[in-house]
């Protein structure tokens, strides 16, 4: 008689992997999440990614292939072709004598097992490999890694446009297109998707042209040139995408947005979709919130240990005012989402209202803004405060009634987090008093203001060393920082999309306001006085971080330049009152 198989959770526990409280708690969130339960467990810090894949294969009864530390052998891959690989996400690793050793999401896909057994004529033995790096693995192999974007949707283009036989006349955007005609289109935009979600691409541009249809992907922060299409094209690619988001797709006169969930590589995806008209067609922004990546926590988004420290000291106080500030694309949301992750309990009520929900977080209450109705961000907010709440966390401060509201909320008892769009920390105080805001009130309510910037890091692959220019010798030597022998600068190699920049990290400033500071702020005092009395109480310069990094080699002069205000004649000012040994 068969031996019935345990559940996952059944089998972590009975290894003591899990408790039976971590178990109930991943199974609670799943409830609200689409991801598998082992992914579910992973985002929540119960278990590590070796250990699931040791589990799950155990539960499966095969080996576990760990992909990171023992690639494919090249003559195993080249066995079967890419089609096969791709279509099964499969990918033969190892030959022993006449046994393939194959890597696979499912080791028990009896129909892939046996198409790979006729196709190489040798015995096969599945494993389990982890889906995402299966999945890198195989682009990597069959030349989907490295190789350009553009690369990748050529077979597609030319498949659609010979489908479509379209003419180089252009067509009525109001054309009525059915769904035999889109069907050729979907490939086409599934790989537009796929690519910007491998490529760890926040936004997909589809910018008409008079002659094209021009693609970009903002990858680190920046916009990079995916591909040109025929812009005969655009009409089908803007249906199919507006049936996948559920909007009109008859309407082209006026924005639309619309909202789109896919599943890639076994991980749900979500993208937010903005349609506006433009003077060529209907310009098209898909932004990527990929839920696998999980709420991250404030030990994870670059903060100095001082920095840190400070940040947690004010998030953590029974009542006020905290703001993060810094413009569109700096993290502000990010790190707004890492405090309630690190400030909740079973003990406190924290609430949300936000615009949109971008993220769901267990154990804590979150409500969208729906302005159409006529509920905003001030609305929804007087309406938490009856709510019984201890943090209430608002999206975006944008007039002077929401101001109004959470600083009343701030002086009642609450402890309230929002953003604010302004360049810097100081420049909080005087967007705030536009915003016709009591200078006695704020000084009252506000406890500390962050800004904060995301820097690239230098590519690893093709970074090069060498000596500071003259322009960068200034520089150090104004703001006092000590001279390195050489400094980073950027290349572009495959790796990096040749820009010479991967992946991000941030820079913040913090500036607490303390009785000292807020007497400073009743009295309409200047910001440079307001700073200079901050500097005793941990405010330090966002270009003193920035220049760090550059001294330690994370980043390069260039692009600290790019992100944040550096020039020798305004250094002096600075250094007066701080020095880089302060950060």
């Amino acid at each position: 008689m068969a031996t019935k198989r345990k559940r996952l959770g059944e089998l972590l526990v009975s290894l003591r992997l899990l408790s039976s409280e971590q178990l109930e708690q991943a199974l609670a969130a799943k409830k609200d999440d689409e991801a598998p339960l082992g992914t579910v467990l992973v985002q929540l810090g119960f278990i590590s990614e070796e250990l699931l894949l040791n589990a799950l294969a155990a539960q499966i009864g095969v080996w576990p292939w760990r992909l990171e530390e023992r690639p494919p052998d090249p003559k195993a891959v080249k066995l079967l072709p890419a089609e096969i690989s791709k279509a099964h996400q499969i990918l033969p690793v190892e030959i022993r004598s006449d046994l393939l050793v194959l890597a696979m999401v499912n080791p028990l896909d009896i129909m892939a097992i046996e198409r790979v057994r006729t196709v190489t004529g040798m015995r096969i033995e599945p494993v389990l490999a982890d889906a995402q790096r299966l999945a890198k693995a195989i682009d990597d192999a069959h030349g989907g890694g490295r190789k350009r974007l553009t690369e990748n949707l050529d077979e597609l283009v030319e498949m659609a446009l010979k489908d479509f036989n379209v003419s180089s006349k252009s067509k009525s955007q109001a054309e009525t297109i059915t769904d035999a005609d889109t069907r050729p289109v979907v490939g086409l935009v599934n790989q537009l998707i796929v690519d910007a979600i491998r490529a760890k691409a926040s936004d997909i541009h589809i910018e008409p042209r008079a002659d094209r249809v021009d693609v970009r992907y903002r990858i680190d922060g920046q916009l990079i040139k995916g591909r040109d299409l025929p812009s005969s094209l655009l009409p089908m690619l803007t249906t199919r995408l507006k049936i996948m988001a559920e909007i009109d797709i008859v309407e082209f006169r006026i924005p639309q947005d619309g909202r789109i969930s896919v599943q890639i590589d076994g991980r749900n995806v979500d993208l937010r979709m903005s349609v506006l008209p433009n003077h060529y067609g209907q310009r098209i922004v898909l932004r990527i919130l990929d839920k696998s990546f999980g709420i991250k926590m404030l030990d994870e988004l670059g903060f100095t240990e001082r920095h840190l420290a400070l940040f947690r000291s004010l998030v953590s106080k029974p009542y006020g005012m905290f703001l993060v500030t810094g413009p569109t694309g700096s993290g502000k949301t990010t790190t707004l989402y890492a405090a309630p992750a690190d400030l909740r309990s079973s003990t406190n009520n924290i609430m949300t209202c936000e615009d949109p929900i971008e993220y769901d977080i267990d154990g804590i209450n979150q409500s969208q803004v729906n302005e159409k109705v006529g509920l905003t961000f001030a609305k929804q907010l007087r309406a938490t405060l009856r709510q019984d709440p201890d943090v209430i966390l608002v999206g975006e401060i944008r007039d002077g009634e929401t101001a109004q509201t959470a600083i009343r909320a701030s002086l009642t008892g609450h402890m309230v987090l929002s953003t604010l769009h302004c360049n810097d920390a100081p420049s909080a105080i005087p967007r705030l008093l536009d915003m016709d805001v009591d200078p006695f009130l704020l000084s009252t309510s506000l406890i500390g203001v962050m800004s904060q910037r995301l820097l690239r890091k230098v590519c690893r692959h093709c970074a090069e060393d060498v000596a500071p220019s003259e322009s960068d010798l200034a520089i150090l030597e104004a703001y006092g920082a000590p001279v390195p022998v050489s400094v980073k600068r950027a290349k572009g190699c495959p790796e990096c999309h040749q820009t010479g920049y991967s992946g991000r990290w941030a820079i913040h400033e913090i500036m607490p306001v303390v009785p000292a500071v807020a007497r400073l702020l009743a009295a309409r005092e200047s910001i440079d006085t307001i700073c200079e009395a901050a500097t005793a109480f941990g405010y330090v310069p966002m270009q003193i971080p920035a220049l760090a990094a550059v001294i330690l080699g994370e980043t390069t002069m260039d692009e600290a330049q790019r992100v944040v205000f550096l020039d020798a004649t305004y250094a002096e000012m600075q250094n007066a009152a701080i020095g880089l040994r302060a950060a």
